[in-house]
């Protein structure tokens, strides 16, 4: 898998379904009240599918470099760059060092979930080409502007991950999210995103978390937890869309929920894999 950069800053936590112990037993007061249905129901679910936007382009770069790696040594590939070609295909292009040429072409399709590759050396077409100075374009000035508000681990601890995700005609978002080369950990936090118009200008940005929290997965025993919790901070009430990613990239098969904990609400989220739904407990 590419799973690259970052230094554990955050809480290590294993809970069981009971979820005992902990700030999460505690009131929170001045609570605000959650939003009527369907607007709460609106959001959820904007949230899970916004989620499943980063997780698709992230799987299909992660398979992709696996191809690519077991075909071509490190030095011979000279970056790549994943979008959406249309409404359901994410595609993943490898090019060579000139940056001229296509040496692997991964596609996923989210509606027939079938995916194919391409080894084939190959000149990049104009779209791809296009494609690419966009991304490029976005990530120089995603950096330039905001770069001194992203903070991530140390390489030992893994490196971020990068995904360009289509919002609408209008608008692009342009998502950091923490990677990590260690088993058994979730890496939620250290995430952000950029959003730009039409013209490529940035217009908002977004950090989720405060810190890095890095989640163990499992407790000093091995036994394998079925879920874990954090907290948010009244600046970010709800489950991100980062959240349910990075639980989906890197959470053990046997883990289906995870619990966020929004001190704003005075509520617990829980998201589960197998249901793909959000739960909303409230104290």
């Amino acid at each position: 898998m590419r799973k690259y950069l970052l230094i554990a800053l955050g809480v290590f936590a294993v809970l069981s379904a009971s979820f005992a112990g902990g700030r999460g037993d505690k009131k929170t007061k001045g609570a605000t009240p959650l939003p009527s249905y369907p607007k709460l129901a609106t959001t959820l679910d904007s949230i899970i599918q916004e989620a499943w936007k980063i997780y698709v382009s992230e799987r299909t770069n992660w398979i992709a470099s696996d191809l690519a790696m077991e075909k071509y040594r490190q030095e011979e590939v000279g970056g790549f760059f994943s979008w959406l070609s249309d409404d359901s295909v994410q595609c993943a292009i490898f090019f060579d060092n000139e940056k001229k040429n296509c040496i692997l072409e991964y596609k996923y399709d989210k509606k027939t979930y079938k995916s194919s590759k391409v080894d084939t050396i190959r000149p990049l077409t104009a779209e791809e080409l296009a494609t690419k100075q966009r991304q490029d374009t976005m990530l120089n000035a995603a950096l330039k502007m905001y770069g001194d508000s992203l903070r991530f681990a140390g390489n030992s601890f893994g490196s971020p991950n990068i995904d360009v995700i289509r919002v609408n005609d209008k608008v692009t978002r342009l998502y950091f999210l923490q990677g990590t080369i260690l088993h058994n950990v979730i890496p939620f936090g250290n995430d952000y995103s950029v959003d730009f118009d039409e013209n490529l200008q940035p217009i908002a940005f977004r950090r989720y978390h405060n810190s890095l929290i890095a989640t163990r997965t499992k407790g000093d025993d091995g036994t394998v937890g079925v879920s874990t919790m954090h907290s948010h901070l009244k600046d970010n009430p709800f489950i991100t869309p980062t959240d349910i990613c990075n639980f989906l990239l890197y959470r053990p098969r046997d883990m289906d929920m995870f619990v966020v904990l929004s001190t704003a609400f005075n509520c617990r989220f829980l998201y589960s894999a197998e249901r793909n739904n959000i739960d909303i407990i409230t104290e």
